[in-house]
């Protein structure tokens, strides 16, 4: 007798695979084998003889009840209950799967072995759902959230909303939230649920102006605007207002228009989100000591102090660090620290810490070592100095201790050149402090005080710009002998390998580099003998892509130090004043 048999909820079921059918087209083809401890042990017999045939299809699955009941909790509930199907020899299974999926289904449970490829994870995940197959299920999971991108993020969403998978849904919000500028211009953004627009659009850790925030709103409710007209007045809530000037009256008029309760202008945040609360401050002692410069993410345009007699001109002057090439570092409480210099052909033992209270340096004790332009980075309470063009032989590494006011040099290296030069560089990934040198990489455990080999950068380039995001060290640019290059490498300090990421638009040398909202920043540098680049490009990790900016710096520079400080911060303030008071005005 033949017994057809279909999950509990058919229409439901099949709109889960109708949500899904082009999710692969972006996948990457990465692979993931499960593997699954025999926890079962099963009769010879149960294994070598065959009991129930499944017809998927009108094609037919031969298997043992016992290996299928002891393999997934739903053929247990079917074949152990009080159901038909116990007693009978032949199942037809109604959209379970097709007949390729639930074959390699029970071939894993005889085998213990699945291979889940970017061609079959969608089926497998879909049919793991109905068959209880938790282990399964995360396996997919893991595939998929590791493939996630722009184009198949909206059908990722959809597929695990549908199956109830919360920490997948979670995934690709998260993914889109991150990402909101590119996947709020995809017209499947336009087909998100209320409670996801809102989801984005309150949160005040956002990445985008609010210009857009705004655009996507309306066209969002133009979309379908019988049924979403009537949630204007709550989304447009979450948009600030007044940041918004060209358009701020067409806003006004929509409430009015909608009858919608409007709350007064001064319940409206008046605060730009958190993401364009930041600047990148950058200071430059090359080809000239020229004034700070800062850009505004709000308005992406570089700004300087224009107003003649301006106090914020004097605290310019006093706050260029005393000695020329010197390295200027951003304290974790927010001071400023400076290092080094040039004098005679010399590196300079000299080391500052800037006062905001006094607007001036003061010195602090001398390094053991002189050094021309090293590289700096704070791990707690200590701020680790390494590298810079020195004539002394020596392969080590000191910190300045902001407690004990003290230096202290390191463990020496077992491995590396006997002078640290302007070929090596320097990174801080999970307080473990990077050296990447020509002859001889490695990173230092603090922990420990003790140094372990890396493999080696594939090219020895001078004067490349460094930078860590996602624990990944980026050597941008620099010159290789004659050549001035665009090239960039990337070291994953997880998978301990360096991988070549696109070029840059334009070749760079001694630029200025940093990460801000999950982007890299590059700018200045020298791309020839003669030339000192005003430009600056943008890295998105995600699409693998440098963007060159269209906004121009005010001056061409070289051996750039750049940090990122909050707008809110006391050396923003103090700098920038004058700027920030026209920008309000």
């Amino acid at each position: 007798m033949t017994i057809s048999v279909k999950p509990l909820d058919y229409e439901k079921h099949s709109l889960k695979r109708s949500l899904v059918q082009n999710i692969g087209t972006a996948l990457t083809s990465k692979i993931v084998v499960l593997k699954r401890k025999k926890e079962f042990y099963w009769s010879e017999l149960a294994f070598n003889t065959t009991d129930v045939t499944l017809v998927v299809n009108n094609q037919e699955i031969s298997a043992n009840k016992y290996v299928l009941a002891s393999n997934s909790e739903y053929f247990n509930r079917m074949f152990t209950s009080s159901f038909k199907e116990t007693k009978n020899d032949k199942v037809d299974i109604i959209d379970l799967g097709d007949y390729e999926t639930l074959s390699t289904l029970i071939d894993f449970f005889y085998t213990s072995s699945l291979t889940i490829t970017e061609l079959n994870v969608q089926e497998l995940l879909i049919s793991a759902n109905e068959l209880l197959l938790d282990d399964v299920q995360d396996a997919c999971v893991d595939l998929l959230k590791s493939v996630i991108d722009i184009e198949n993020c909206f059908n990722m969403k959809n597929l695990a909303s549908s199956l109830g998978l919360d920490y997948l849904y979670a995934v690709c919000l998260k993914f889109m939230f991150n990402n909101f500028r590119l996947v709020a211009n995809n017209q499947e953004f336009l087909t998100i649920t209320y409670n996801e627009i809102i989801f984005f659009i309150k949160d005040d850790d956002l990445f985008a102006n609010e210009e857009m925030v705004y655009d996507v709103v309306m066209k969002w409710i133009r979309h379908n605007p019988l049924i979403r007209f009537k949630y204007s007045s709550e989304l447009l809530w979450y948009v600030r207002l007044p940041l918004i000037l060209n358009t701020y009256q067409g806003i006004i008029n929509i409430h009015e228009l909608a009858c919608a309760k409007i709350n007064s202008l001064s319940s409206f945040r008046k605060e730009h989100r958190k993401p364009f609360r930041k600047a990148i401050l950058m200071f430059s002692f090359a080809p000239m000591k020229l004034s700070p410069e800062w850009y505004d993410a709000t308005s992406n345009k570089w700004k300087i102090c224009t107003e003649e007699n301006c106090p914020c001109k004097i605290l310019h002057l006093n706050l260029s660090p005393p000695e020329y090439l010197s390295t200027c570092y951003l304290l974790n409480d927010g001071r400023l620290f400076a290092v080094g210099g040039f004098d005679s052909g010399q590196g300079m033992k000299s080391a500052y810490i800037f006062n905001l209270k006094r607007n001036t340096w003061f010195d602090i004790p001398n390094m053991n070592y002189g050094r021309i332009k090293p590289h700096i980075m704070q791990l707690k309470l200590k701020v680790f100095v390494i590298g810079g063009c020195s004539e002394e032989n020596f392969h080590t590494v000191e910190y300045f201790d902001l407690e004990t006011h003290q230096w202290v040099v390191v463990k020496n290296k077992d491995v590396g050149t006997s002078s640290l030069n302007s070929c090596t560089y320097a990174a801080c990934v999970n307080e473990f402090i990077y050296s990447i040198e020509p002859c001889g990489s490695g990173y230092y455990n603090s922990l420990n005080d003790e140094w372990n080999s890396i493999v080696q950068l594939p090219i020895i380039m001078q004067g490349a710009a460094v930078c860590t995001l996602n624990n990944n060290i980026y050597v941008i640019g620099g010159r290789f002998e004659d050549n001035y290059l665009k090239s960039v490498f990337a070291y994953c300090t997880d998978t301990k390998v360096w991988v070549a990421i696109a070029d840059m638009n334009c070749p760079r040398s001694y630029s200025g580099a940093v990460v801000m909202n999950g982007f890299i920043y590059v700018f200045g540098g020298k791309a020839d003998e003669g030339s000192y680049l005003n430009t600056f490009e943008i890295y998105d990790s995600h699409e693998n892509k440098w963007t060159l900016s269209n906004t121009l710096m005010e001056n061409g520079c070289i051996s750039i130090d750049a940090f990122v400080v909050d707008k809110s911060c006391i050396l923003f303030q103090k700098l920038f004043k004058c700027t920030i008071r026209n920008i309000i005005h």
